[in-house]
């Protein structure tokens, strides 16, 4: 299914900030905060196969009993209700409230880990609601950068490499679903309507400037200093350059491939093909 807009649900804003104020107490999962460079990615379980029994980790969660409400998402009856309204909750295994700022998301492929889930239980469909975020939060699909605002419902292709930017101190909150591929089941969201979109739309597509050959350079610069006590740094520099300017297809894993092969330091070449293979192709072992 392509990343594409579905729809807009108007937020209760009074309601939305008395659930985010509840869930300011919650117990943050930092499960995945290695996909990021700042951090950490937060996120609170709403919704999952066999409630609570899990630890954030979507392969660490009962997938042979039926999917529920967990215990924080009881305590959010805002959030609940817009759960209940959007979803066909007959395929619906995860719902997670997620909090991130002043950082970014490696390019990465979802849903690699799941291979020793059954098929018919396994996630296979995105789906995102942003409560709470800013101009300064973008996503990247391919070499595309856009951004969505509150409210907006979005199927997302995880499936493809992607990453997310929210380049502010200032929170981005939004509400991740993950539904089971069913055949011969209707839309994830109900009431879609008929006509919606195919893709990103161009007005929440972000228009950036070609890379200049100066910056380009200077990034390739980095190689003189580039070792794994800083590589994070630099992949983060290279990451955000790819949110501001448009370097061509691949940039990042490219820009860092190129950057790792000029280095001085013998172990950052191998580290940074070790990651490119985690993050893009097959999570299985150690991305380390």
């Amino acid at each position: 299914m392509r990343t594409r807009y579905v729809t807009t649900v108007e937020l209760d804003e009074d309601r939305l900030a008395k659930d985010l104020a509840q869930s300011a107490s919650f117990q943050y999962s930092e499960a995945y905060s290695n996909y990021l460079i700042g951090g950490p990615w937060k996120s609170a379980m709403m919704w999952a196969t066999g409630g609570d029994t899990g630890t954030g980790v979507l392969t660490n969660y009962a997938y042979d009993q039926r999917s529920t409400f967990t215990e924080y998402g009881g305590q959010l009856p805002y959030v609940q209700e817009l759960i209940t309204n959007v979803a066909d909750l007959s395929r619906l295994q995860f719902v997670r409230l997620a909090v991130f700022s002043d950082s970014v998301i490696i390019p990465h492929r979802d849903f690699l880990e799941l291979s020793g889930v059954p098929e018919e239980a396994r996630s296979a469909h995105r789906l995102h609601i942003p409560l709470v975020t800013h101009d300064n939060c973008f996503f990247s699909e391919d070499n595309v950068v856009y951004r969505m605002r509150a409210g907006e419902i979005w199927y997302f292709d995880a499936s493809r490499i992607h990453s997310v930017a929210s380049l502010s101190s200032a929170p981005r909150i939004h509400l991740i679903f993950d539904f089971a591929d069913r055949s011969g089941a209707g839309p994830l969201v109900r009431g879609e309507p008929a006509a919606a979109g195919d893709g990103i739309p161009a007005g929440r597509r972000v228009d950036r400037p070609p890379l200049p050959d100066a910056l380009r350079a200077g990034l390739l610069r980095l190689a003189d200093v580039l070792t794994m006590d800083n590589f994070r740094e630099i992949f983060s520099i290279v990451i955000k350059t790819h949110f501001r300017w448009d370097g061509g297809e691949d940039f990042a894993w490219d820009t860092m491939t190129e950057l790792a092969r000029s280095c001085e330091d013998p172990t950052v070449l191998p580290h940074t093909m070790e990651l490119l293979r985690y993050y893009t192709l097959d999570r299985s072992g150690s991305k380390e």
